[in-house]
């Protein structure tokens, strides 16, 4: 639950949109026979391997190799190894990335380099100031691509541009083959979780192909159930070798009981249950419906000039149905906490056009890869906003049983409250290649932007200019290294202050080795990295019920993302994170706190062996370890988390038609805890114990 009156980021009641243009073809992997009119062509080897030699949040042809920026690719056959089944699951397997819990869907963002991020689906961003987007779903996805840094250049709309990372979620789409795919998939938590993937041809350059989901599960919170549906139909029209229309739908819905998280103070006290529901069990459930409808129309004028222009709508309802312990107003007595409630409704409206051009051409011996482009984008957000803060009971996180329930009882009234953001930018870039070894980027973004809140900053204009440069020097064949310097603004929203509010603003300097070594394998970046945020809202120190935005904060660190495969039967990730995220100024939190969720150190390792021939070819085993640190849980910093390891392991065997998948998570039953955003309180979320799934794939 949101409360526009407190600090920003952690608790404000509503959410921006921006839009951003998605890459020129972000399209999944096609087969052999089908080499649509695009600018990007995603190469094959990214279906039957985890490395990925591109990617289309780039939106250029240049390979990764050749990019000053850390940008991860989690590929289609790494989702389907693992047996990821939610984008939380997935982000583990990129460096310095802290998942936002499927629970937290309409609290907040995922974190990339210690501060929030924005979650794409095919280039374009939706209702970014919360994870409302995320699918929490993996169905027909073709893969996770994570860009790190500010990404303001190429990517804005409704309250600006992304300062942190972006989360680009590629969706699967029509191929010229015809295929059928049915899964069963069910285990812990009474899981149940059907899905289909069908890709049929129409007629000649004419095809479809629809992928869904439906989800039936509880949770490992007592009383918690989620019912998700998720459907993508797509549809592909080739009009002739150098003209295509590619029109998506997307749609899913998520119901599930608001959790609040437990006490942090309270956490590993004698008899507390540590997955007891924290509030009225009887309460509606939050309700999420996402819609949103795109098309990419692309013509090739010649081999080197195409152009795009996407346009998206996109609708989000939803109602936040909240119970949840409130001690800055109502201390606990022990392990029994007063229990308040809210209600927040939420509908987004937004319209997004993007049009850009892609050019290769050369000037003298310098080869040029440019793109330059327009984006328009306008949001409308309403809302409201209800508290009822007389306590509807007291619950004992220490008592279990009948008796230690609250009745949620009426729906409080609401506030409601309407705003508007608008967006309109040009933007240009332009990779040059020297003597075939030296790369450099530059490009520049201007933007004026403007917000309209009936609550909060008023009816205010901006103009904002955002320049980005890099260089990237091959070494020698398959090694090489980059440096980066990129800067990012955006509106600051619910400001709960008496003036115009500054855009937040963003500045990264990031350096290091990328490897694409074919011969032996081994792909990935190393990379270092200095991160600030400026403009940050902090309490005005002389009205605790007002803002004022002189904070700033700050995130450097090392990361590694590597993966070596050596042969067809094997694959290795490996990926670590040390990262230093803090504040350094501020009127009320002490300079150098820690912000919360970001753990110090962090890391993953996951090896997938392979049997490729003999009897048993079609078997497949794999084993992965996580790792990370303890992280504060709010700001000021008061109670830390504890540091985890958790041990997953899967194993699979396909034969003709048949898949069959079996996986564990938590294989040793770690008990641990994470930081839980929920109204900036010291609360917590139990780490999922152990748990397993079995599914069952059937092509034909």
């Amino acid at each position: 639950m949101q409360f526009a009156s407190m600090e920003r980021k952690h608790i404000r009641a509503v959410a921006m949109c921006l839009s951003l243009c998605a890459s020129p073809l972000a399209l999944g992997d096609e087969p052999s026979g089908w080499t649509p009119p695009e600018v990007i062509v995603v190469t094959a080897k990214a279906a039957d391997a985890y490395a990925a030699s591109e990617a289309s949040v780039l939106r250029t042809p240049v390979p990764l190799i050749e990019v000053p920026q850390s940008v991860q690719v989690l590929t289609q056959r790494l989702i389907v190894e693992q047996d990821l089944s939610t984008l939380s699951d997935a982000v583990r397997n990129v460096s310095g990335v802290v998942p936002a819990a499927p629970s937290e869907t309409v609290l907040v963002n995922p974190i990339v380099r210690g501060f929030e991020s924005e979650i794409f689906v095919d280039g374009l961003i939706a209702y970014g100031d919360t994870a409302v987007i995320d699918p929490s779903s993996l169905s027909g996805i073709e893969r996770i691509e994570v860009a790190k840094g500010p990404n303001s250049l190429l990517f804005g709309g409704g309250s600006g541009a992304p300062v942190g990372g972006l989360i680009n979620i590629v969706t699967k789409t029509p191929t010229a083959v015809a295929s059928y795919e049915v899964e069963m998939r069910g285990g812990s938590f009474s899981t149940l979780q059907p899905s289909i993937d069908i890709n049929q041809p129409l007629l000649d350059g004419v095809a479809l192909r629809l992928t869904g989901e439906y989800l039936s599960s509880d949770d490992a919170i007592d009383e918690v159930s989620i019912d998700r549906t998720t459907l993508n139909p797509s549809l592909r029209i080739e009009f002739d070798e150098n003209t295509e229309l590619l029109l998506r739908y997307g749609y899913n819905q998520i119901k599930q009981l608001e959790y609040a998280g437990l006490p942090a103070e309270i956490r590993n006290a004698p008899g507390v249950d540590r997955f007891h529901f924290s509030g009225a069990t009887d309460a509606p459930r939050t309700d999420i419906d996402n819609k949103m409808i795109t098309g990419v129309l692309t013509h090739r004028f010649s081999d080197a000039l195409s152009a795009v222009l996407q346009v998206r709508r996109y609708d989000s309802d939803f109602s936040e149905y909240a119970s949840f312990q409130f001690p800055a107003f109502y201390p606990p007595t022990g392990t029994s906490y007063p229990i308040i409630k809210g209600y927040l409704p939420a509908e987004t409206n937004e319209w997004t056009v993007d049009a850009s051009v892609v050019g290769q051409f050369a000037t003298g011996a310098v080869e040029h890869v440019a793109i330059a482009g327009v984006q328009s984008d306008t949001t409308r957000y309403n809302a409201g906003l209800g508290f009822d803060f007389a306590p509807i009971g007291a619950i004992d996180f220490a008592v279990n049983g009948s008796g230690n329930d609250v009745a949620f009882g009426a729906i409080p009234p609401t506030q409601p409250y309407r705003n508007t953001y608008d967006t309109r930018a040009v933007y240009v870039q332009d990779e040059a290649t020297f003597a075939t070894r030296y790369h450099l980027l530059a490009g520049l973004r201007y933007a004026e932007l403007s917000i309209n809140e009936r609550l909060g900053n008023g009816n205010n204009a901006y103009h904002e200019v955002n320049p980005r440069i890099g260089a990237v020097v091959d070494l020698v064949d398959g090694l090489s290294v980059f440096a980066d310097y990129a800067t990012g603004s955006r509106l600051t929203v619910f400001l709960t202050s008496g003036g115009a509010p500054d855009p937040e603003t963003s500045e990264s300097v990031e350096g290091g080795f990328k490897f694409g070594m074919s011969a032996i394998g081994l792909t990935g970046t190393i990379a270092v990295y200095r991160q600030t945020r400026d403009h940050v809202p902090t309490a005005d120190p002389l009205n605790p019920f007002l803002q004022v935005q002189t904070g700033k904060q700050r995130s450097q660190g090392v990361e590694a993302d590597l993966i070596w495969e050596p042969n067809p039967s094997w694959s290795l990730l490996l990926n670590y994170a040390h990262t230093n995220a803090e504040v350094t100024k501020d009127t009320t939190i002490p300079d150098g706190d820690a912000l919360p969720r970001v753990p110090d150190d962090s890391g993953r390792a996951a090896v997938r062996y392979r049997i490729v021939n003999g009897l048993f070819a079609g078997a497949g085993f794999g084993i992965g370890v996580t790792a990370a640190s303890g992280a504060e849980i709010t700001l000021p910093n008061a109670i830390r988390t504890d540091g985890y390891t958790t041990v997953d392991a899967q194993a699979s065997y396909e034969r003709g038609p048949y898949r069959l998948t079996v996986s564990a998570e938590n294989l040793f039953d770690e008990k641990y805890f994470l930081p839980y955003q929920y109204l900036a309180q010291s609360v917590v979320r139990p780490g999922t114990p152990r748990s397993a799934y079995v599914s069952i794939a059937v092509r034909f």
